[in-house]
């Protein structure tokens, strides 16, 4: 599978939950070896816009590219010392107007005249993911994806988002290099 920058087909992605604890996936590429990668650069040109301002702006570009390259650094890749890296990252990230309900039946009054009424329990939330790509330089090839989606607090400060961004992509890197 060759990594195509053109990601529109992607399912909106997460930024910073509060309470909520994300669903975290991963996939990738038998064939590639893990290894081998010791150098990362960022892939080139901006990230790809999503058109909502929610995560198309500075401060969540640099939120969570300085999260991605803690986790790479704590694992010990870096920067190559000159020419090509061994693998690029790259990242996408988007959130989704949604609701969420329930709803509960209650018969009321006696077998011959009563009726049936309906509760129901509509809450708007914001659902958010994060997916992260590494990309092979030699062949451009995609070879590892991971992906966190969440429940998204819009009310967060930035230092809670700091975290919370942190505690995403730690919980998303965890999973590279594959084991």
């Amino acid at each position: 599978m060759k990594w195509n920058p053109s990601l529109s087909w992607l399912s909106p992605l997460v930024l910073a939950a509060a309470c909520a604890s994300s669903k975290v996936g991963y996939d990738y590429d038998r064939s590639a070896n893990f290894s081998s990668y010791h150098t990362y650069e960022w892939m080139q040109g901006n990230q790809e816009p999503t058109g909502d301002k929610r995560v198309d702006n500075q401060l969540v570009d640099a939120r969570i590219r300085t999260a991605i390259d803690a986790q790479l650094r704590s694992k010990g890749y870096g920067a190559p010392a000159a020419g090509k890296p061994d693998f690029y990252v790259a990242y996408h990230a988007g959130v989704k107007d949604l609701t969420k309900g329930a709803s509960t039946q209650r018969y009321i009054g006696d077998r011959a005249t009563g009726t049936y009424t309906t509760i129901s329990d509509i809450q708007p939330y914001k659902e958010g993911a994060l997916l992260i790509d590494i990309v092979d330089a030699a062949s451009q090839r995609l070879v590892w994806q991971g992906t966190a989606s969440s429940e998204v607090d819009p009310g967060m400060t930035a230092k809670e988002r700091d975290v919370r961004v942190n505690q995403v992509v730690r919980s998303i890197m965890a999973h590279f290099p594959p084991q």
